[in-house]
């Protein structure tokens, strides 16, 4: 109020009023009319209520939001606190999707592949520290069923296989790691060999493919898969997709850089094959 009252606009006013009160004055002066103090003081007085009344609604307004402050600060905290269990609930519910989704996946890994026998979809609950080549541990041990050396795989393909084990949990060593070595073959072009993880290709997420004849048929794009050889995986699982052929420095043999069919980098859930035709002949080794 203080602050209006020195402004230029309350200045302006008063010289507005001073010359309609003048102005009043002279006509009733001049033209016989005359003026009741009343009227006068009512006349005078009217833009001043005016302005007084629109600087009391302001101020009761200003009341109004104090008074009603805390109340309000209260109500948008409970907003606050529904809003966050709500994110809560949908991040809870999108995640439960996802595990859906996966489950089904395994199912259907169990109806392409009755001849296997499979664990429980297993989680992924840590990585090693310092592989490169992505070992990582899970869920499930030998209390599951799970034995030193069984395949890991998803539904897209070979992982890698159990180099560590106890009772509840296990460690994953990735088809990536050159300490894993699987017979494998294309069922197009019926060329074997054996893939094995590379340091040099392993920084792209590929695996080496050697052992080729030097005129082999392969080429970018034929799929790889297990051949069933020494008992140590399945015949016929996925393991990926050939990107690129050539020839070793000795020239008496190809290799070609194989990308595995599962994403490596973005898992969450595996399952364990514990049991498969030709199994035994691994068991028997001493």
């Amino acid at each position: 109020m203080l602050n209006f009252l020195k402004s230029a606009k309350f200045r302006v006013i008063l010289f507005i009023l001073a010359m309609l009160v003048g102005i009043m004055l002279y006509a009733f002066s001049t033209g016989g009319y005359r003026l009741d103090a009343e009227d006068l003081l009512h006349s005078v007085a009217a833009p001043f209520q005016r302005v007084s009344n629109a600087i009391s609604m302001r101020v009761e307004h200003g009341l109004d939001v104090y008074r009603n402050a805390e109340k309000n600060y209260e109500e948008n905290q409970q907003l606050r606190k529904e809003i966050a269990d709500l994110n809560r609930e949908v991040a809870n519910y999108e995640e439960l999707r996802s595990q859906l989704e996966e489950l089904q996946s395994f199912v259907g890994i169990r109806e392409a592949h009755e001849d296997i026998t499979f664990s429980a979809p297993c989680e992924i609950i840590g990585y090693v520290a310092n592989d490169p080549f992505g070992a990582f541990q899970i869920d499930g041990g030998s209390e599951d069923g799970i034995s030193l050396y069984d395949p890991v795989v998803t539904e897209q393909g070979l992982v890698g296989v159990i180099t560590e084990l106890g009772d509840k949990t296990a460690t994953v060593t990735t088809i990536l790691s050159p300490d894993v070595s699987v017979a494998v073959y294309c069922s197009t072009t019926k060329d074997h060999g054996v893939l094995t993880g590379s340091v040099g290709m392993s920084i792209n997420g590929l695996c080496r493919l050697q052992y080729l004849d030097k005129d082999t048929a392969l080429r970018e794009g034929k799929t790889i898969v297990t051949s069933g050889e020494n008992g140590l995986f399945p015949k016929g699982y996925m393991v990926g997709y050939v990107k690129e052929v050539g020839m070793e420095e000795s020239g008496l043999t190809a290799f070609a850089s194989v990308e595995p069919a599962a994403d490596l980098s973005d898992l969450s859930m595996v399952v364990v094959i514990t049991n498969f035709d030709g199994k035994e002949v691994r068991d028997e080794d001493p």
